[in-house]
């Protein structure tokens, strides 16, 4: 149950985070070209950033289900 909660809350906070960084991304989106290229660098850091957030995501759900599966195996009692 703990791994569960656990995973449930760093989700959160990571859904959290994502969905900061893509309203950011978008912001910049909207700014015209020639004011983009003063701050070049850190767009390209914020994309690689949202990228890691993401997939840092993705690979959560993914371990927290294969967790979640083999607590449900150590509770059950052995046929």
């Amino acid at each position: 149950m703990a791994t569960k909660e656990y995973c449930s809350s760093v989700a959160d906070e990571l859904e959290y985070w994502s969905k900061r960084l893509h309203e950011l991304s978008s912001k910049f989106d909207k700014v015209p070209s020639i004011d983009k290229y003063k701050v070049l660098t850190h767009i390209e850091d914020l994309h690689i950033l949202m990228t890691e957030v993401d997939d840092r995501l993705c690979d959560l759900m993914t371990s927290c289900s294969t967790a979640e599966s083999i607590e449900e195996e150590e509770v059950r009692p052995a046929v």
